[in-house]
């Protein structure tokens, strides 16, 4: 855990009691003038006020109206500090916490820590740049899994009062991604993988594991870091999910009664499988298939949901299953229902058409 090194993040426009400079005088005519010269705000002098009360109700209101601006120019906080701010008080109960906080550290070093009030949208824009085209060459949607997670810290801290202002990154589009249609394995492709492991796995736990995420739609973590006591009656009950809210999925009376039997006569809080992901990806790769850049193990949870949405299931079941927050994330899978946008075939302008064959009615003529 990082030390907490980071302000308290009160940053108060100076009171008339302490200023080292009145900005409210008296004129030779008799008349008050107001002179306002602070950092974060634009400089104003008016005068022409009859009385003091007038000049000291101006000057309330000037410094009222421009407070954020003065605020945030006062705020020589860095973005590292920030960020461990953002980290002590809300990223720290994340699933991914500690994963984002180690990319948010590595971003301010790349953004050479600015004074985080300071960081403008041209200096990030400049960064995705150099990080995409000139250094790591990082892939779009990596970039803008970052530039969220940025955003976010800024979002959450003005939420918690630990800032006043919004930061030009938030305001900053993310990229547009070119949607594509994700990756499953065909049945005969699966047996391929199964019988892979099979053969050349030296653990056999790596088989069982994959069959549970191919049987329930887990990911492989929720599934390799299986308890004795989450197998039960039928089903297997996840914990520590990434939406941090369990769930339960039956099995196949079969399958479940030989995994009961795998499982022996472990403890309720005994592991079933040891860490088992480096033998799948060296059986993934053996397999010869082709797996999908950066889905060595999460493929086996797309082909579950994609045969599961084109077998008739329903989506709103699967989003049950997958433990999805947002059903958008669901539907993903939905293009390949079998009655999905059918009526594009009954409804077009051709339908009642019967020139479906190219050849009737063309003539043979030169």
């Amino acid at each position: 855990m990082p030390t907490c090194t980071f302000n308290s993040g009160e940053h108060k426009p100076t009171s008339h009691s302490n200023r080292t400079q009145m900005t409210v005088k008296a004129d030779t005519g008799g008349t008050w003038r107001v002179q306002i010269d602070r950092r974060g705000m634009p400089r104003t002098r008016r005068g022409g006020f009859a009385t003091k009360e007038e000049a000291e109700l101006f000057e309330r209101n000037y410094l009222a109206e421009h407070r954020v601006s003065y605020e945030k120019a006062s705020d020589e906080r860095t973005l590292r500090e920030l960020i461990e701010a953002w980290y002590v008080y809300h990223g720290i109960n994340l699933t991914d916490g500690e994963r984002r906080h180690r990319i948010l550290l590595q971003m301010a070093v790349d953004l050479k820590n600015p004074i985080a009030s300071q960081l403008t949208a041209e200096q990030f824009v400049l960064y995705r740049y150099n990080l995409m085209y000139n250094d790591a060459a990082i892939c779009a949607k990596t970039m803008n899994n970052r530039h969220g997670y940025l955003a976010a810290v800024f979002n959450r801290l003005r939420k918690l009062k630990v800032i006043n202002y919004q930061s030009p990154v938030c305001e900053v589009d993310f990229l547009k991604i070119q949607e594509r249609q994700l990756s499953y394995f065909s049945r005969n492709q699966i047996d391929t993988l199964l019988e892979t492991i099979r053969q050349h796995s030296k653990k056999l736990d790596t088989w069982w594991v994959t069959q549970i995420c191919l049987r329930t739609g887990a990911r492989w973590s929720e599934a390799e870091k299986l308890k004795r006591k989450q197998v039960h009656n039928g089903r297997i009950t996840f914990e520590f999910t990434k939406s941090k809210k369990t769930r339960t999925v039956p099995l196949d009376p079969t399958f479940f009664h030989a995994l009961d039997q795998y499982a022996g006569y472990k403890n309720p809080d005994d592991r079933l499988f040891c860490n088992c992901i480096g033998t799948f990806r060296r059986a993934a790769k053996r397999s010869e298939l082709a797996f999908p850049r950066g889905q060595a193990t999460h493929i086996l949870r797309h082909s579950f949901a994609s045969h599961f949405v084109m077998n008739g299931g329903n989506i709103l079941s699967l989003q049950k299953i997958l433990g999805h927050a947002d059903i958008s994330m669901t539907m993903r899978y939905a293009h390949l229902a079998p009655d999905h946008l059918k009526d594009a075939v009954l409804l077009n302008p051709m339908s009642d058409s019967s020139t479906n064959n190219p050849a009737r009615g063309i003539s043979n003529a030169a």
